[in-house]
């Protein structure tokens, strides 16, 4: 990974917007905003070539990189990095998520019947690309899926690795589990 002074000034630029967004408060129009700035950002697209946030092959073809995190475990970036497939089953997250597109594609599901306890019903597929995003709730229940590769920014209102155990539907059992996130992390900060 090279230092970039620029791209970490434009990282810097867009989590101050962000932060400011965050403090007046959370709802689906605010969250709409983060998702509209995180664009902005990627479209510094020469900033974030996917040369310098390589997917680890040893694991599961996925890769996440820590770009911005505050000192109190709030509003973190990512950029998720996948070398040709991964998927995640239908998930909360128990705070706001952005995801906007770099590179490739990665099909977002959202899920509707989730308070019931039975099986997520897919309301809506969308395709995240370049120059597209989806911005969830913290109760907003979505599962990805990714063949072909893709690079993506991940925004969160809470680190991921800080946050308590999550929902998922655990599809062989047809049951809804927790997880503890685990998987290791890059940190990619200059």
């Amino acid at each position: 990974m090279i230092d970039n002074i620029e791209r970490t000034t434009a990282i810097g630029d867009a989590m101050v917007d962000i932060r400011a967004i965050d403090a007046a408060g959370i709802d689906r129009d605010a969250v709409e905003l983060i998702r509209r700035r995180l664009l902005e950002l990627a479209e510094l697209r020469e900033l974030f070539p996917w040369s310098d946030f390589p997917a680890d092959e040893s694991k599961d073809g996925s890769t996440l990189y820590l770009l911005s995190q505050d000192e109190d475990h709030r509003l973190a970036l990512y950029i998720q990095s996948v070398n040709d497939t991964t998927e995640a089953p239908p998930h909360d997250h128990l705070t706001w998520a952005c995801i906007v597109g770099l590179e490739g594609e990665e099909i977002n599901c959202r899920y509707d019947n989730v308070a019931g306890g039975g099986p997520p019903q897919v309301s809506e597929k969308i395709a995240i690309r370049r120059n597209t995003g989806i911005a969830f709730l913290p109760d907003d229940v979505h599962s990805i899926h990714v063949k072909g590769g893709a690079l993506n920014f991940h925004c969160y209102g809470h680190d991921l690795l800080d946050l308590p155990a999550r929902n998922y539907w655990a599809d062989d059992a047809q049951e809804w589990r927790t997880m503890k996130v685990q998987f290791p992390v890059i940190d990619a900060r200059s």
